[in-house]
């Protein structure tokens, strides 16, 4: 069986365990009677989300899969019970699953999984109570409105959410950055991480921090910063000390005394610096602690064109899964609809990657994929039925019929390139 219908049947092995309740509920009594509305039943509406008001989507779960007949009020209550947590918990846990359980699928670079590192902002339902949580800022027509940070660590290779933070607007990056590699460290013991991130995520501190604990990174570096060192370089590819400056550590003396103590004792920290040519023919220096027999300059350069994926991932998240949709200005739903989204898109991805492995690669020019917003399009309309389906049986017809869609479509879409190449090849000859 392959990672991607043993992830499904395990997936609902999670949500039909006995202890769901414990997992789910955000206070010890939470749960404790008998609902219309259960905590599975909770996760799956959750989970099934396609964008729509509280009671359409509401409406469609009920005729749907036969749930009894319940009010958005009632709904509401029984949504803020449910720790949003729950949905991290089962992303995790399906992660594991994959890099664990099918190393054989797992794609790295030269034996490195390639965790990016990104942010993006998101408005949230612009409620008081929202303004005030998350910070609000003012927009261009001096309107407040309510934004978050969101911080995923984003398997760039396999192309896989393996973490979501969720922060007001303007916390800082490096501090989400720093609970995404702690979330995330785990779950690819099997294969070492390379954590890959762009300029704004320079923090001294933190790479004195990180090559102590051998945290493995790649980091594009802001001209700005670190002036000296970088104008030093003999070389595009060398060992750089980064020597004792008081300004360096000044703020650090309270909020880091071990980092301040090493700096202030005379010591130095050893950081390679990368020159590399970037598409716009322009220079920018790459700072990293993995030494040159491991990974050589090309390499590092091509590891962080990588990168650009934690960006695409970012568009399908709001287009394709319209994560950013919000329904409610509570905090717990707000959480809810995005890990829950994350948790999805995983599961879309799991399917893409197995069918664009029967894709023949070698009847086209350019690369030929599967396509991802038409792939979320059946999922949300198959996902949950299956996880609800008892007979397995019928289970398994239900995951042929999604699977057969979306390879189905992407054969159309092949058999439209195929028909328009002879086309070009018959007139042109």
């Amino acid at each position: 069986m392959k990672y991607v219908m043993y992830n499904i049947v395990e997936f609902k092995e999670s949500i039909n365990c006995n202890d769901l309740n414990i997992r789910c509920r955000k206070l010890e009594k939470d749960f404790s009677r008998n609902r219309k509305l259960t905590p599975k039943d909770l996760i799956l509406y959750t989970l099934n989300n396609r964008g729509k008001t509280t009671k359409m989507e509401l409406y469609d779960f009920i005729q749907e899969y036969n749930i009894e007949a319940v009010s958005s009020p009632a709904l509401l209550k029984q949504r803020e019970k449910l720790n949003e947590d729950i949905f991290k918990e089962l992303n995790k846990e399906s992660l594991i699953r994959f890099y664990d359980k099918f190393p054989q699928e797992v794609k790295t670079y030269k034996g490195y999984v390639l965790g990016a590192i990104d942010g993006s902002d998101c408005e949230v339902p612009n409620t008081k109570e929202t303004r005030e949580r998350y910070k609000s800022i003012n927009s261009k027509d001096e309107e407040r409105v309510a934004r978050i940070k969101l911080s995923n660590c984003y398997d760039i290779i396999n192309g896989y959410v393996l973490d979501t933070e969720i922060a007001e607007y303007k916390h800082w990056e490096m501090d989400l950055a720093i609970k995404n590699i702690k979330n995330t460290n785990y779950i690819t013991k099997y294969f070492p991480m390379i954590y890959v991130m762009d300029r704004g995520y320079f923090s001294l501190a933190t790479m004195y921090h990180f090559i102590n604990d051998d945290i493995k990174f790649i980091i594009r570096l802001n001209k700005s910063f670190l002036k000296a060192e970088q104008k030093s370089m003999k070389s595009n590819d060398e060992i750089v000390e980064i020597k004792y400056q008081y300004d360096r550590i000044r703020n650090y003396k309270d909020k880091d005394e071990e980092f301040y103590n090493y700096y202030e004792d005379g010591n130095t920290i050893s950081l390679r610096f990368v020159n590399i040519k970037l598409p716009t023919v322009e220079i920018e220096t790459i700072m990293t602690n993995i030494s040159e027999n491991k990974l050589s300059s090309e390499d590092i350069n091509k590891i962080y064109q990588l990168r650009w994926g934690i960006e695409t991932s970012y568009h399908e998240l709001k287009e394709s899964m319209q994560v950013t949709n919000i329904s409610s200005s509570k905090d717990t739903i707000i959480k809810q609809e995005i890990y829950s989204q994350m948790t999805v898109y995983n599961i879309v991805r799991s399917i893409a990657n197995d069918l664009n492995t029967q894709i023949n690669q070698e009847e086209f020019k350019h690369p030929m994929k599967v396509n991802f917003n038409m792939a979320v399009g059946f999922v949300k309309r198959f996902l949950i039925k299956i996880l609800i389906e008892e007979n397995n049986e019928k289970r398994n017809e239900l995951s042929d019929i999604l699977f057969n869609n979306i390879y189905l479509l992407c054969n159309k879409v092949l058999m439209q390139y195929r028909q328009y190449r002879e086309f070009m090849l018959q007139f042109y000859c």
